[in-house]
């Protein structure tokens, strides 16, 4: 199955912003996509709360989710 097949936008169980494989420090995502400043900045408002899942190898949405969640330590499921 397609990884894009698992994610699911719009629920109300955990999602990606409350995922340990969830990064969204635009420092970091500007390092991951050396290219973005030329566009923009990983500090772009227009960029929201997206971020990178490090367990699926994906820029994403903070709101959506997968079957691979793991909950950040102190966090409770949403």
């Amino acid at each position: 199955m397609k990884i894009f097949d698992l994610l699911q936008s719009g629920n109300s169980g955990p999602v990606c912003r409350d995922c340990v494989h969830f990064e969204n420090d635009p420092a970091i995502i500007e390092k991951t996509y050396p290219g973005l400043a030329i566009m923009s900045s990983g500090y772009a408002s227009v960029r929201d709360c997206d971020g990178i899942c490090n367990f699926n190898d994906l820029y994403l949405s903070a709101h959506d989710s997968c079957p691979n969640f793991t909950a950040r330590a102190g966090k409770a499921d949403r």
